[in-house]
């Protein structure tokens, strides 16, 4: 432990201590106590002290310093007892000390200040205390003073000052409203964007607390609001308002989002909520525009698409009809050029059987009134087997008219479906058209072998008519027989496709007329096939959709049938269909057909 330094001794402290000492031996061991009492307290306490000598002339002497000195300063307190502060601390720190303490001496009084020192290289700040001694004649000839390091605390309050302005200048640059409010006073503390977000000073707004805060709410939202925060402080959940109405100074109303978190006290008590309002005007605005612009952009698409359905449905039909055209033009030239050999060969059928007849009636007499015919005639006869020749001829006449007769039929179901007049609306014969369909349908209709038995059983499509008591219909005869066309090749390949995965299955195709109403007719077309899924239902009329493989189907056939049925005719187009159950299209057209393509072109395909 290090002596107590010579100047603060008991007889220096005291300047009639050499009066004193005469006392005797009891004022002596009253000293001597005293003096151990200060020592303690001079070398046990955990801050700087010091002690100063004030000459006369002014010069200020260091007299001593105690062990935390030591090691705060760095130098032993002998080391440094009789020199002045600028011989210890440097010209420059001992000046600046040495005018402090001047200050002191001048005032003689107490002085306290902070100040901030290098000590070994590492600057440090001390709460200083100068306490001046005074002699009988009130001359100040000794400073003894303490300096506590406060360096830590210094260094909290600057990163908190630090802190403070981060948050201030954070707060002001969110653009938030940060609030504090005490649930038990009702008053609230604000911070952050004040100005911006509500329009009054900083200053101005303070003074609005809870209730004030809840009359700049928009009327129309403040019961949302409030059971809102009532519901969050009841479940202990942060509170959460989405977008409300808050009132500014000048009376306008901006959008603002606000959000908070209950804190609560030792009891578990809620006491204060903080939390922040945010402006969310621009974004509000932004999000309106939004809308309104996927509104209009939903709404071109949806134009869009109509407009691109609507070209997709006219280029389809102006192919189609253009195919329809090309084709009516070749089947109707084909079926002029087959006509014409064909009558010739017909009309002469007639004679050549009634000549052929006539020979023959000429034979039977020369056998009969020569029945010895001349050798050469006999073997003539033997070798062409005239016996024979005379039995199959008649025969063979009549099978050539039969084919003659089936030329004649397949010529004019080649004529009717072909309709040239289709550009115009023609009354005809529902039934006619069926008929001419089927004709040309007939060679897939026909028996095929039955798959799994290598040809030895044979299935042909099977066709049921029940036709009712139909008038003539006022239609465009050539489309409505494309109708049937494109309706019955479905049928027959849904029944192929079916064949092939069952091979006992027995296919039927079912074709029903009859009138619906005053005046409308109605043509069912019904299979026996595996039927059509729902999913595949609701997109059986639109353009270029098809099931088929690839190269089989081009996804027309039904779309240019719905086409030609509801906005052609007036009329409808169903499909009434379930899997395994099969499948029925049903047309329905007026007797006379008043409807235009503008009338219908909005109508929709009805599925069941």
């Amino acid at each position: 432990m290090s002596d107590l330094p010579e100047p603060i001794s008991t007889s220096r402290l005291h300047p009639d201590a050499d009066r004193l000492s005469d006392l005797g031996a009891a004022s002596d061991a009253v000293l001597r106590e005293q003096e151990q009492f200060l020592r303690s307290i001079y070398e046990g306490v955990n801050f700087s002290v010091f002690v100063c000598d004030v000459r006369e002339n002014g010069d200020l002497y260091v007299a001593g310093w105690n062990p935390i000195s030591e090691m705060d300063v760095g130098k032993r307190s002998a080391d440094v007892v009789g020199k002045t502060l600028e011989e210890v601390f440097g010209p420059e720190q001992g000046g600046e000390i040495a005018r402090r303490f001047r200050t002191c001496v001048e005032r003689a009084d107490v002085y306290t200040y902070e100040e901030l020192r290098v000590f070994q290289g590492k600057e440090r700040w001390f709460l200083t205390t100068l306490n001046p001694l005074k002699d009988c004649n009130g001359r100040v000839y000794r400073l003894v003073g303490t300096a506590m390091d406060i360096t830590d605390r210094r260094l909290a309050e600057a990163a908190q000052r630090e802190s403070e302005e981060r948050f201030r200048l954070v707060a002001e640059r969110t653009g938030q409203l940060i609030y504090d409010c005490d649930f038990q006073t009702g008053q609230i503390l604000w911070a952050g964007a004040i100005a911006s977000i509500t329009g009054h000073s900083p200053e101005a707004f303070q003074q609005f607390g809870f209730e004030g805060w809840k009359e700049r709410v928009h009327p129309d939202d403040l019961p949302d609001v409030m059971s809102r925060l009532e519901r969050s402080l009841q479940l202990r959940l942060p509170y959460q308002v989405e977008e409300y109405r808050f009132r500014k100074a000048d009376g306008s109303y901006i959008y603002v989002q606000d959000s908070g978190a209950f804190v609560e006290n030792e009891a578990g008590e809620v006491y204060r909520m903080v939390g922040t309002i945010s402006d969310i005007t621009e974004r509000k605005q932004a999000q309106v525009k939004l809308q309104q612009s996927e509104t209009e952009l939903r709404q071109k698409t949806q134009d869009l698409q109509e407009t691109l359905i609507e070209l997709q449905r006219t280029q389809s039909q102006m192919i189609q009809n253009e195919k329809m055209s090309s084709l009516g033009q070749l089947v109707a030239g084909v079926a002029h050029e087959i006509n014409n050999p064909v009558n010739f060969i017909y009309g002469n059928l007639t004679y050549a059987s009634q000549y052929i007849r006539e020979l023959l009636d000429i034979i039977h007499l020369y056998q009969q009134h020569y029945p010895e015919p001349h050798s050469t005639i006999q073997e003539r006869a033997e070798k062409v087997d005239l016996d024979f020749l005379m039995q199959d001829l008649p025969k063979l006449l009549a099978s050539m008219k039969v084919g003659a007769d089936r030329i004649q039929k397949i010529v004019a179901s080649l004529r009717t479906f072909s309709r040239m007049d289709e550009a115009e609306m023609k009354v005809v014969d529902l039934h006619e058209g069926i008929e001419s369909t089927l004709m040309i349908l007939q060679h897939r209709l026909k028996p095929r072998p039955v798959p799994g038995t290598k040809g030895e059983e044979c299935v042909a499509i099977a066709i049921e008519k029940d036709y009712g008591d139909l008038p003539e219909i006022e239609c465009y005869a050539g489309q409505l027989n494309q109708v049937f066309m494109n309706l019955l090749s479905n049928a027959v390949d849904a029944l192929e496709e079916e064949l092939e995965r069952r091979p006992g299955f027995e296919p039927k195709i079912l074709i029903r007329t009859q009138r619906v109403g005053a005046d409308r007719v109605c043509v069912a077309i019904a299979d026996n096939g595996p039927g059509i899924p729902p999913a595949v239902q609701q997109r059986l009329f639109d353009p270029f959709f098809t099931t088929k493989p690839v190269g089989k189907g081009t996804g027309l056939g039904l779309a240019i049938s719905y086409q030609v049925v509801v906005e052609k005719h007036g009329g409808d187009l169903r499909c009434l269909s379930a899997p395994g159950e099969g499948t029925t299209f049903e047309i329905e057209i007026p007797f006379v057909s008043g409807q235009t393509p503008e009338s219908t072109q909005n109508s929709a395909p009805p599925v069941n």
